[in-house]
């Protein structure tokens, strides 16, 4: 699944449960029937059976807060699992037409804008952006999101334009703004916002080698992983890796490429995305792909680092560290809760 398909997928997971959450009595048609959905929802088994609630509800009520919620369920069930990325762009395109609301038909075409790859209908992404625009300013998400669909679609310069509108807009009193009925400190703002930072311009460090401006596409990619935050084992939250080590594979650089990619193909995001360009890279340095696997397992070995041990309560409530139970074994462990 592509990264968009897996954003998409968070993205209507998300605005479900966060529907799911209301507690206010419903006052009008479009809200009793979300409720009727959300009950259903949580008894549908299947792909069809999610697809069906969601194309009803569209149908029948396609400009409300959740429109964009439920165009982006159709275009992942429909679209995706269903394999019908035709059908899922005129389901959707069809309700875009009856929706008034600029906020939702900027959702609802973003939405339309992942089916770009599958369907032979030409959607610009850079009239969707306009579109809101001359309504009112984008926001940093909206800036981003345009420059994130852009950059799956190689329109490298709206992608360039997005990225770094998203950079400015990464802000304190911005972040705040996003936010105003939660409480941060200062220190969660300026840790917030510079990932914002970090994301916009690791996307904007890609449009630009894309744009053929090298030198400040690196400079961008620098900056970038100055500020942005890693996982525990040291990648990058962000594509940056991906984005970067393509960049030096691009410019012969094959040790830097493998050691970017290497690290984004084991332990990052976009593993799978970029184990093709490490391959590549790998090729490039040693005239073939003979040892790949062996200097992958190597890698593996060389970057993971060792778990800090914790203690946890099992289903009895007794204490039990992972020192006292995974010494010499294999341990699988799984974090859940229920919803």
């Amino acid at each position: 699944m592509s990264r968009r398909a897996i954003i998409l997928t968070l993205c209507v997971l998300l605005g479900l449960a966060g529907a799911c959450a209301k507690q206010e009595q419903a006052t009008d048609p479009a809200e009793e029937a979300f409720g009727v959905l959300r009950a259903a929802w949580s008894e549908a088994e299947t792909s069809e059976a999610k697809t069906e609630l969601a194309e009803d509800y569209l149908a029948r009520f396609p400009d409300t807060e959740y429109s964009g919620s439920m165009a982006g369920a159709i275009v992942y069930y429909r679209g995706n699992d269903l394999e019908d990325p035709g059908g899922a762009y005129e389901i959707v395109s069809a309700a875009l037409e009856r929706i008034e609301s600029p906020d939702q038909r900027f959702e609802v075409s973003m939405e339309l804008l992942s089916l770009s790859d599958s369907v032979d209908v030409p959607l610009d992404v850079a009239q969707v952006a306009n579109d809101l625009g001359a309504v009112r300013p984008l926001t940093f998400n909206e800036h981003q999101s345009v420059a994130e669909t852009a950059t799956d679609l190689e329109e490298w310069m709206v992608a360039d334009e997005h990225a770094l509108a998203a950079s400015e807009l990464a802000t304190p009193e911005i972040y705040r703004t996003d936010y105003p009925d939660r409480e941060f400190t200062d220190e969660e703002i300026a840790s917030r916002v510079q990932r914002r930072k970090a994301l916009s311009l690791a996307y904007d460090g890609w449009a630009l080698y894309n744009l053929g401006d090298t030198e400040l596409a690196f400079a961008r990619f620098t900056e970038s992983d100055a500020i942005g935050s890693v996982s525990y084992l040291g990648v990058p939250n962000t594509p940056l890796y991906s984005f970067w080590g393509r960049a030096a594979l691009g410019e012969g650089e094959s040790d830097r490429a493998i050691e970017l990619l290497g690290a984004e193909t084991l332990f990052g995001e976009d593993g799978s995305g970029a184990e093709p360009y490490l391959r590549e890279a790998y090729a490039a340095k040693n005239g073939d792909n003979g040892g790949f696997e062996e200097f992958l397992w190597a890698t593996r070995s060389e970057l993971a680092t060792s778990v800090d041990d914790f203690e946890l309560a099992d289903y009895e409530g007794n204490p039990v560290s992972l020192s006292k139970v995974g010494d010499g074994k294999v341990m699988l462990l799984a974090f859940w809760f229920p919803t």
